[in-house]
């Protein structure tokens, strides 16, 4: 532990933790552990500080410069403590995520609803990113376009994109939820439809995907930008589940057997279940963000071309 300030700025923003992020020291540094980017807790204390106190603790990407300051504690968190990405430790049990305020809105598979996950500044941060970007949605593995898919899709995957802090908050809320490592996710993808354009039923699972480095996308973090929409709902018709859109909503599912995926079976155990569809459009623009998510590193052999 020392006692120094870490730069301003910089600061992760846990999922649920609350505006007082009031923990004790240990229970920060567990959380920072599993928080991606997290690489240090910091909090101001009294005098007679006490680690079962709990104090305000935020949590930093960066370190260095720490200057002194005798009424500032930093612990930082080594790297070699975060373990290895690939060895996930499964989904968050339904009881835990429901602890967390979480809704579940399918209980077998577990669908999950998240009220309120992104923040008007990051929902108009992520559309200034996307808007130049937009080019005609394609489908599956081949990239090509066709009539089941009608929407235009921005992909986040630049260089700077990675060093976005606005992206990196919303990445480390993802973790924590999924206990994901963001290597395990695809870069975020936007999507806006105008009045009329689709996605017709389809899984995001693909089978092709099942032999490469990174597995298939065994589950989806699908988030809303925008209510003021007539139609273009999510909807499941085998779990008999519509989601109209709403600003800031998040759900996750997973697209593969739920008992197979608890158990570590990642590989040729699509759920059919999962097959959804984007409802047409009726009035008004849809703009929706998801990441997909993985059992091993996708982002590595992403960028170093290595993914068919």
């Amino acid at each position: 532990m020392r006692r120094c300030a870490p730069p301003p700025g910089n600061d992760l923003v846990p999922a649920n933790l609350g505006p007082e992020r009031r923990l004790s020291m240990k229970a920060a540094v567990k959380l920072c552990r599993r928080l991606s980017g997290c690489r240090a807790v910091t909090a101001e204390v009294a005098a007679d500080f006490a680690p079962e106190t709990e104090y305000e603790w935020h949590f930093k990407t960066t370190l260095e410069p720490c200057v002194q300051s005798e009424s500032t504690r930093t612990i930082e968190i080594p790297l070699k403590a975060r373990g290895n990405s690939t060895a996930w430790p499964g989904p968050m049990p339904v009881a835990e995520l429901q602890a967390l305020k979480m809704q579940i809105v399918h209980e077998d598979p577990p669908v999950v609803r998240i009220e309120k996950f992104l923040s008007e500044l990051e929902i108009e941060h992520i559309k200034s990113l996307a808007r130049p970007r937009f080019v005609k949605s394609t489908v599956g593995m081949t990239y090509e376009g066709g009539g089941s898919r009608t929407s235009e899709t921005a992909w986040l995957n630049l260089g700077e994109d990675g060093n976005d802090e606005t992206l990196r908050n919303i990445t480390s809320r993802i973790t924590q939820i999924t206990r994901l490592q963001h290597e395990n996710m695809e870069p975020f993808q936007v999507v806006r439809y105008q009045p009329g354009q689709f996605f017709a039923e389809h899984q995001d699972y693909l089978d092709q995907q099942e032999e490469q480095v990174c597995g298939g996308r065994i589950g989806t973090f699908f988030m809303y930008l925008n209510d003021d929409v007539e139609g273009g709902e999510t909807h499941f018709p085998a779990w008999n589940l519509k989601i109209k859109p709403e600003k800031g909503l998040a759900i996750l599912w997973w697209n593969v057997n739920y008992t197979a995926l608890q158990e570590g079976q990642f590989r040729k155990v699509s759920d059919p279940g999962a097959s959804h569809e984007a409802l047409p459009v009726r009035e008004g623009e849809k703009w929706v963000v998801n990441r997909w998510l993985h059992p091993y590193d996708f982002l590595t052999p992403y960028f170093a071309g290595e993914l068919r």
